[in-house]
């Protein structure tokens, strides 16, 4: 994974953490909007094609995760690896995705998955970007993304596929359990069916928000960290 830590404007060290799993092909940029939340740090992650961390998590007593789309799947992941974690885990708080990225019944249908994978070339990913972003209206996104190579992204986008292709995916999902406290949830999400993402959130047992004309880019809705918990 890659990082970005931003500390809060505070003299004095902060001891509450807002930890944010990004979604595929983007980084910071996606939530650089929100405003600064007062008495918290910041960690960014981003690109998932290994689970590699290099963050000390000791000085934080209060945990505060927000997820995007497959940053969902990334943060289920991370938890069950560092469950020591849930501990300072304050809220959790999953937006526009779920825990089974590739999934007909909870995710992106398998068969739309596999055809993204099998054909991504720089015009495929003009369309794909589309859809996530929720048009042309976030010009600034979509050169964040073209910056990335096209074999990155799609190394991105395989290594879900790879690790989840085989096994079963249960609901509630195990690992999932007690992490998340709520979804937001697009109703014009054209990435991952936001009748998936209702039965997903139902299955977990965590209330979920259903926001009218709202894209899979759902972060553009808010303005502060505090109205994403």
């Amino acid at each position: 994974m890659k990082q970005l830590f931003i500390p809060g404007s505070s003299s004095t060290p902060s001891h509450r953490l807002i930890l944010y799993f990004n979604g595929w092909a983007l980084g910071p940029v996606a939530v650089e909007h929100l405003a600064e939340e007062q008495g918290y740090d910041l960690l960014i992650l981003w690109d998932y094609r290994d689970d590699q961390l290099d963050f000390d998590f000791h000085p934080y007593r209060e945990l505060r995760l927000v997820a995007w789309s497959m940053g969902v799947w990334a943060a289920d992941r991370f938890f069950s690896e560092h469950p020591r974690l849930r501990e300072h885990l304050i809220s959790g708080t999953a937006v526009a995705g779920t825990g089974y990225p590739m999934d007909d019944v909870y995710g992106i249908p398998e068969a739309v998955y596999q055809a993204t994978l099998g054909s991504i070339t720089e015009e495929n990913r003009v369309r794909f970007d589309r859809r996530m972003l929720g048009g042309k209206t976030y010009r600034h996104l979509y050169e964040d993304v073209r910056e990335r190579p096209t074999d990155v992204i799609y190394d991105e986008l395989l290594r879900p596929y790879t690790i989840e292709r085989d096994r079963p995916r249960p609901v509630p999902k195990p690992q999932a359990q007690g992490l998340w406290s709520h979804a937001f949830i697009g109703d014009d999400d054209r990435v991952i069916p936001p009748p998936s993402q209702e039965a997903y959130w139902r299955e977990q047992g965590v209330p979920f928000t259903l926001i009218e004309r709202g894209p899979h880019y759902l972060l553009s809705h808010f303005r502060h960290w505090h109205e994403l918990w």
